[in-house]
Protein backbone atom coordinates (compact mmCIF):
# COMPACT_ATOMS: atom_id res chain seq x y z
CA UNK A 1 0.00 0.00 0.00
CA UNK A 2 1.40 3.38 -0.97
CA UNK A 3 1.65 6.12 1.63
CA UNK A 4 0.60 9.63 0.77
CA UNK A 5 2.24 12.57 2.46
CA UNK A 6 -0.23 15.28 3.35
CA UNK A 7 1.11 18.81 3.17
CA UNK A 8 0.74 20.81 6.34
CA UNK A 9 -0.65 24.30 6.27
CA UNK A 10 1.80 27.08 6.98
CA UNK A 11 -0.14 28.99 9.62
CA UNK A 12 1.09 32.05 11.34
CA UNK A 13 0.23 32.86 14.94
CA UNK A 14 -3.32 34.18 15.19
CA UNK A 15 -4.37 32.48 11.94
CA UNK A 16 -8.05 31.68 11.54
CA UNK A 17 -7.60 28.43 9.62
CA UNK A 18 -10.05 26.41 11.73
CA UNK A 19 -12.54 29.21 12.25
CA UNK A 20 -13.04 29.51 8.50
CA UNK A 21 -15.24 26.38 8.47
CA UNK A 22 -18.82 27.54 8.04
CA UNK A 23 -21.22 26.44 10.78
CA UNK A 24 -23.58 25.20 8.06
CA UNK A 25 -20.92 22.68 6.99
CA UNK A 26 -20.54 21.16 10.46
CA UNK A 27 -22.45 17.96 11.27
CA UNK A 28 -25.37 17.99 13.70
CA UNK A 29 -24.39 17.87 17.38
CA UNK A 30 -21.09 19.68 16.71
CA UNK A 31 -20.07 21.88 19.64
CA UNK A 32 -20.45 25.50 18.55
CA UNK A 33 -19.47 27.19 21.82
CA UNK A 34 -18.73 26.34 25.44
CA UNK A 35 -19.05 28.62 28.46
CA UNK A 36 -18.30 27.83 32.09
CA UNK A 37 -18.90 29.44 35.45
CA UNK A 38 -15.52 28.35 36.69
CA UNK A 39 -15.11 27.33 40.30
CA UNK A 40 -17.31 29.21 42.76
CA UNK A 41 -15.35 30.45 45.77
CA UNK A 42 -18.26 30.98 48.14
CA UNK A 43 -20.16 28.75 50.53
CA UNK A 44 -23.88 28.15 49.99
CA UNK A 45 -26.34 26.98 52.64
CA UNK A 46 -30.13 26.60 52.88
CA UNK A 47 -32.79 25.00 55.07
CA UNK A 48 -35.51 25.63 52.46
CA UNK A 49 -37.60 22.70 51.28
CA UNK A 50 -38.02 24.51 47.94
CA UNK A 51 -35.25 24.99 45.41
CA UNK A 52 -33.00 27.99 46.04
CA UNK A 53 -30.32 29.32 43.69
CA UNK A 54 -26.73 28.57 44.69
CA UNK A 55 -25.57 31.52 42.55
CA UNK A 56 -23.63 29.04 40.41
CA UNK A 57 -24.78 30.31 37.01
CA UNK A 58 -23.60 30.52 33.43
CA UNK A 59 -24.91 32.66 30.56
CA UNK A 60 -24.99 31.49 26.95
CA UNK A 61 -26.47 33.02 23.80
CA UNK A 62 -27.36 30.34 21.24
CA UNK A 63 -26.45 31.15 17.64
CA UNK A 64 -29.57 29.47 16.20
CA UNK A 65 -33.06 28.56 17.41
CA UNK A 66 -32.40 24.95 16.36
CA UNK A 67 -29.41 24.64 18.72
CA UNK A 68 -29.49 22.36 21.72
CA UNK A 69 -27.67 23.19 24.94
CA UNK A 70 -25.88 20.51 26.95
CA UNK A 71 -25.68 21.65 30.58
CA UNK A 72 -23.37 19.84 33.01
CA UNK A 73 -23.15 20.81 36.67
CA UNK A 74 -20.73 19.38 39.21
CA UNK A 75 -22.11 19.81 42.72
CA UNK A 76 -20.75 18.35 45.94
CA UNK A 77 -23.54 18.77 48.44
CA UNK A 78 -23.68 18.04 52.14
CA UNK A 79 -26.65 17.57 54.44
CA UNK A 80 -27.14 18.01 58.19
CA UNK A 81 -29.98 15.87 59.55
CA UNK A 82 -33.04 17.84 60.62
CA UNK A 83 -35.34 15.05 61.80
CA UNK A 84 -38.15 13.20 60.06
CA UNK A 85 -38.01 10.08 57.94
CA UNK A 86 -37.41 11.69 54.55
CA UNK A 87 -34.24 13.69 54.85
CA UNK A 88 -31.38 14.75 52.59
CA UNK A 89 -30.89 17.31 49.86
CA UNK A 90 -31.69 17.73 46.18
CA UNK A 91 -30.04 19.56 43.31
CA UNK A 92 -31.54 20.85 40.06
CA UNK A 93 -30.60 22.61 36.84
CA UNK A 94 -32.70 25.67 35.99
CA UNK A 95 -33.02 27.71 32.79
CA UNK A 96 -33.74 31.23 33.98
CA UNK A 97 -36.59 30.53 36.48
CA UNK A 98 -37.72 27.16 35.04
CA UNK A 99 -36.63 23.83 36.51
CA UNK A 100 -35.30 21.58 33.74
CA UNK A 101 -33.88 18.63 35.60
CA UNK A 102 -33.48 17.46 39.15
CA UNK A 103 -36.75 16.89 41.01
CA UNK A 104 -35.41 13.54 42.18
CA UNK A 105 -31.67 14.24 41.89
CA UNK A 106 -30.78 13.74 45.52
CA UNK A 107 -27.34 13.82 47.09
CA UNK A 108 -26.20 12.91 50.59
CA UNK A 109 -29.71 11.55 50.79
CA UNK A 110 -30.92 9.08 53.36
CA UNK A 111 -34.52 7.94 53.67
CA UNK A 112 -35.95 5.62 56.29
CA UNK A 113 -38.33 3.27 54.46
CA UNK A 114 -41.39 1.62 55.92
CA UNK A 115 -39.38 -1.60 56.19
CA UNK A 116 -36.77 0.12 58.35
CA UNK A 117 -34.00 0.01 55.73
CA UNK A 118 -32.03 3.04 54.58
CA UNK A 119 -31.64 4.32 51.03
CA UNK A 120 -28.59 6.43 50.21
CA UNK A 121 -27.83 8.22 46.93
CA UNK A 122 -24.96 10.60 46.09
CA UNK A 123 -25.18 11.98 42.53
CA UNK A 124 -22.17 14.18 41.83
CA UNK A 125 -23.10 15.44 38.37
CA UNK A 126 -26.34 16.92 37.03
CA UNK A 127 -26.69 17.01 33.26
CA UNK A 128 -29.45 17.94 30.86
CA UNK A 129 -29.86 18.61 27.12
CA UNK A 130 -32.12 21.61 26.63
CA UNK A 131 -33.89 22.81 23.48
CA UNK A 132 -34.47 26.49 24.29
CA UNK A 133 -35.54 27.57 20.73
CA UNK A 134 -34.10 31.06 21.15
CA UNK A 135 -31.15 33.21 20.15
CA UNK A 136 -31.52 35.36 23.27
CA UNK A 137 -29.19 35.03 26.25
CA UNK A 138 -30.11 32.23 28.65
CA UNK A 139 -28.96 31.76 32.24
CA UNK A 140 -28.52 28.21 33.49
CA UNK A 141 -28.03 27.69 37.20
CA UNK A 142 -27.70 25.13 39.98
CA UNK A 143 -30.41 25.15 42.64
CA UNK A 144 -30.57 23.13 45.85
CA UNK A 145 -33.15 22.25 48.50
CA UNK A 146 -33.21 20.52 51.90
CA UNK A 147 -35.69 17.95 53.19
CA UNK A 148 -37.33 17.53 56.61
CA UNK A 149 -35.92 20.67 58.21
CA UNK A 150 -32.27 19.82 57.62
CA UNK A 151 -29.55 22.04 56.15
CA UNK A 152 -27.97 21.61 52.72
CA UNK A 153 -24.66 23.29 51.94
CA UNK A 154 -21.69 23.33 49.60
CA UNK A 155 -18.15 24.31 50.47
CA UNK A 156 -15.82 26.60 48.57
CA UNK A 157 -14.60 25.15 45.24
CA UNK A 158 -17.47 22.67 45.08
CA UNK A 159 -19.65 24.01 42.26
CA UNK A 160 -19.15 24.45 38.56
CA UNK A 161 -21.59 24.60 35.64
CA UNK A 162 -20.81 24.30 31.92
CA UNK A 163 -23.12 25.02 28.97
CA UNK A 164 -22.27 23.77 25.48
CA UNK A 165 -24.18 24.82 22.39
CA UNK A 166 -24.71 21.89 20.02
CA UNK A 167 -25.64 22.40 16.39
CA UNK A 168 -29.26 21.39 15.75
Amino acid sequence: MALTKVKTAALSQGSSFLTSVATANLPAESVLQTVTSGIINAQFSTTSGSYVTTNCNVNITPSATSSRILVIANVTGYYIYGGGTDHGGSGAIYRDSTELYGSNARFGYQRDTSSGSLEIAIPLVLQHIDTPSTTSQITYGVYMSAHSGGTVWTNNHDRCIIAMELKG
